[in-house]
């Protein structure tokens, strides 16, 4: 099967999206199936995403004007993109619009979550469709630590009575990803010797953390290895449709404290608490919890492979024109 694209992964730490688009690509191509991003080049079906490199509804027309039926993977604009596309109007976010408008040329889309099929379908989208939230490489984010030189072990857990190390993580920069909360709880924890914070990433230009220890971002086998090293997950991101620095905390053994915001407690309520807007509280509510969550977290469906599985039933389907299996 030959699939269209019009996306490009790139390596390194380049965000969710990209991390994701990356190992599914990799997962589908060995499973036989081919990708290309040229525009005159045959395929059977088109997989596009959301408004990636401008993507808008004359390509998307001349997709389908050349015969191939298009699956569009919808991502939600509110907290994400340039000014002009999360812009509000009549109740709409704008890049959300332009996505909905997309529909006569569309034949399946894509939702990570039900948030987010929620929100299009409230900004007015009509067609078929399938909720099916992203995934990542159990291979790379899994909770077995592999030092250099030696052989891999099982990944240290946290004990009663131990400091708990917290870790955020976010590629971006955007006030949405939670900057106002964690600016406020920096100030929080200087001197505390029972919880130290990490935030692995970007931050905005004109912040600067006292208590909070920041540390660059890195490529996917090294974030995977620090977050290996801590107990807990702090995800205070909004609007998400379905965070990658959510699914890949998880895969490395770590409970959250998540902020009931987008899909976070859709995709992070059984590994997890929610934020009522005090870290201690959310410790002391998740602390007689950690080892129940963790025993949960090798059977969580938020793997590449089993993410592949589903998005090959939807390529092969709508390649061969027929209902999508399961919807």
């Amino acid at each position: 099967m030959r699939v269209f694209v019009n996306f490009t992964p790139r390596p390194g730490p380049y965000g969710g999206a990209n991390s994701f688009l990356r190992t599914l690509q990799r997962e589908l191509e060995a499973r036989g199936v081919t990708f290309t991003s040229e525009a005159g080049a045959g395929a059977d079906v088109a997989l596009l995403n959301a408004l990636t490199d401008g993507l808008d509804l004359a390509q998307v027309r001349a997709v389908a004007d050349r015969g191939i039926p298009v699956i569009h993977r919808k991502t939600g604009f509110r907290g994400r993109g340039v000014a002009d596309l999360r812009a509000e109007v009549d109740g709409v976010i704008v890049g959300d619009r332009v996505q909905v408008e997309f529909g006569p040329y569309v034949t399946h889309s894509i939702f990570q979550s039900g948030y987010s099929r929620d929100v299009f379908l409230a900004s007015g989208f009509t067609g078929a469709y399938t909720v099916q939230p992203n995934g990542v490489d159990p291979d790379v984010f899994n909770t077995v630590e592999r030092p250099r030189f030696r052989s891999p072990r099982p990944r240290s857990w946290w004990r009663a009575g131990e400091p708990l190390r917290v870790v955020i993580s976010t590629w971006s920069t955007d006030e949405s990803k939670g900057f106002s909360y964690y600016r406020e709880l920096d100030g929080t924890l200087r001197g505390r010797r029972d919880v130290g914070l990490t935030l692995v990433g970007r931050v905005p230009s004109d912040t600067r953390f006292g208590s909070i220890k920041v540390v660059s971002p890195r490529p996917a086998p090294k974030l995977a290895a620090l977050l290996k090293h801590q107990h807990v997950l702090l995800q205070l991101t909004s609007w998400e449709s379905c965070s990658n620095a959510l699914l890949e905390g998880i895969n490395c053994g770590l409970p959250a404290v998540y902020l009931d915001s987008g899909a976070n407690a859709e995709i992070g309520g059984p590994y997890g608490v929610a934020w009522n807007g005090s870290l201690d509280e959310a410790l002391e509510r998740l602390r007689p919890h950690y080892d129940e969550i963790v025993s949960r977290i090798p059977d969580n469906p938020y793997r590449v492979e089993l993410v592949a599985d589903r998005y090959l039933s939807i390529l092969e389907a709508v390649a061969a024109g027929h209902e999508v299996p399961g919807d």
